[in-house]
């Protein structure tokens, strides 16, 4: 069966000749992919991402590189003043090289998959290194999962759910493979007994993804009355405790629930010793006259910087959480927290983080099987309110957990364990106030059990298609497998097809 669009790029003029059409759909791959990595993502538009990156690169090693220059250049563009906010020039130039150089290398896995793989297995490729990109990237940068392709579909909790059994590689895989079978549909010959079982996997895949994510989205009876309470008024971070607690405790008094939580955002004040001591007991007194968990930001300066979250109990007893995982350059001179912090609210287990420590998720991972829901104090940076908030739900996803968010220049949000919003709002310059019964989540994940066995796996299975397809020097598998096609016709050999065992 003739593909869709047949390439023949080992012929002598057609480069010169296709050049115009391959342009046009790597600009739109490109423009697909900025609108999947947007603040406020597109979600359709990351399905759709991986069949004009095949097409543009197909069979040709120049257009591999072309297309990732020009689809990772569009993502860029998009998001450069955010970047160049939070990493500096250089930094933002490094992060387009990488983006580049790992694109490049998802086309030429893929490339080599459909070279010698059949379809049902070939169309896997691509959204397993994707997936191992991710993998490694959260490991190794110092914002962890923060940029995920994953996040794009957070307004589709259905589609998110694999979250609990792979983390956000699984999600990414996931959203990719319909692409990667499009992609290669439509550039390569294959027959139909082959197509017909590319389609089976396909739908089996997506039917069990689907059952899962309905059994899954069920939520429990057990719920916490949570008040989440921030305002944009103070600009910085205010150094007298006053004036902000003249702000903050009336609003705590007048909208805690007696038994419920209360969440107000990150670094609400920089305080010394013997301010954040009287500080303090001010908010354990709101919490004693209350009957609340009050939980809030702190910046506290003793011999050094401290980036901390206190926690009052109903009874005014106090406990402080030091945060994990700073901001790299805006929180410098804060020492990072090394320890979780595990309390109690209305009966049920609470977790207690702080902003980027939600953008990690081996951090979100220390929480699981331990408690049900998690409060996490915040500050984004205006534009970037949603993304925040959306990062944080993915934690709960992953890990079976509720999560209360209340954020500066963001969004105050309770999210349940499956990520769907139980109650949000963007912060304002006012008091802004959003009350909500925060479901309590059901625990214990797979993904809480095991880490990321999914995400490491797919490393594993880029390195073997990586060693397997550089035994010939044309990046063709040097093993063969029943009903593949070696088409090798875009490294300037002819095609040939390759005998069954």
């Amino acid at each position: 069966m003739a593909s869709v669009f047949p390439l023949h790029i080992g012929q002598p003029d057609a480069f010169s000749g296709q050049w115009g059409a391959r342009l046009v759909v790597a600009l739109v791959a490109g423009l697909l992919l900025a609108a999947s990595y947007a603040l406020e993502p597109l979600s359709w538009a990351a399905w759709l991402v991986p069949a004009p990156l095949l097409v543009a690169a197909a069979r040709d090693r120049r257009w591999r590189w072309i297309t990732s220059i020009i689809a990772s250049t569009a993502v860029m563009a998009n998001l450069a003043s955010y970047y160049i906010e939070l990493n500096g020039v250089s930094g933002t130039a490094i992060i387009l090289l990488l983006r580049i150089a790992s694109l490049t290398l998802a086309l030429r896995t893929a490339e080599a998959a459909a070279r010698g793989l059949p379809l049902a297995l070939a169309m896997l490729v691509l959204p397993m290194t994707f997936a191992a990109l991710e993998q490694v990237t959260m490991i190794v940068s110092p914002h962890g999962a923060a940029g995920s392709l994953a996040y794009s579909q957070m307004t589709m909790p259905g589609l998110v759910q694999v979250a609990a059994l792979g983390g956000v590689p699984a999600v990414v895989f996931l959203i990719l493979l319909p692409g990667s079978l499009a992609g290669l549909w439509m550039t390569r010959d294959r027959t139909s007994a082959q197509r017909l079982a590319a389609i089976a996997v396909m739908a089996a895949l997506m039917l069990a993804v689907g059952l899962f994510s309905i059994g899954r989205m069920r939520t429990t009876a057990n719920t916490v009355a949570t008040t989440l309470i921030a305002t944009n008024q103070f600009s910085g971070i205010p150094r007298a405790w006053e004036p902000v607690w003249r702000v903050y405790g009336p609003a705590v008094r007048s909208a805690a629930t007696r038994g419920g939580l209360v969440v107000l955002p990150e670094k609400i004040a920089l305080l010394d010793r013997k301010a954040t001591e009287a500080a303090a007991q001010q908010v354990s007194a709101a919490a004693r006259a209350t009957g609340a968990t009050i939980v809030l930001g702190l910046e506290v300066r003793d011999d050094s910087f401290h980036n901390r979250a206190l926690v009052s109990a109903p009874d005014g007893s106090l406990s402080w959480y030091d945060k994990q995982r700073v901001v790299p350059g805006f929180e410098a001179r804060d020492v990072p927290g090394t320890t979780p912090l595990r309390t109690t609210v209305a009966a049920t287990a609470l977790g207690i983080a702080i902003c980027k420590d939600m953008h990690i998720p081996s951090i979100g991972r220390e929480y699981a099987g331990n408690v049900r829901a998690m409060a996490v104090p915040a500050w984004d940076f205006g534009r970037d309110g949603w993304m925040g908030a959306r990062m944080t739900a993915m934690r709960a996803v992953e890990n079976g957990y509720a999560i209360a968010r209340s954020s500066r220049d963001g969004l105050l949000g309770v999210y349940d364990d499956s990520g769907r919003v139980r109650g949000e709002r963007l912060t304002l310059g006012g008091v802004t106030i959003v009350r909500a019964q925060m479901p309590v989540g059901r625990g214990q994940t797979l993904y809480g059990r095991v880490g990321d066995v999914f995400g490491w796996t797919c490393v594993i299975g880029v390195l073997f298609t990586l060693v397997a397809t550089a035994r010939d020097g044309r990046g063709r598998f040097g093993l063969r497998f029943p009903g593949s096609r070696r088409a090798v016709a875009g490294d300037g050999e002819p095609s040939v097809e390759a005998q069954t065992l």
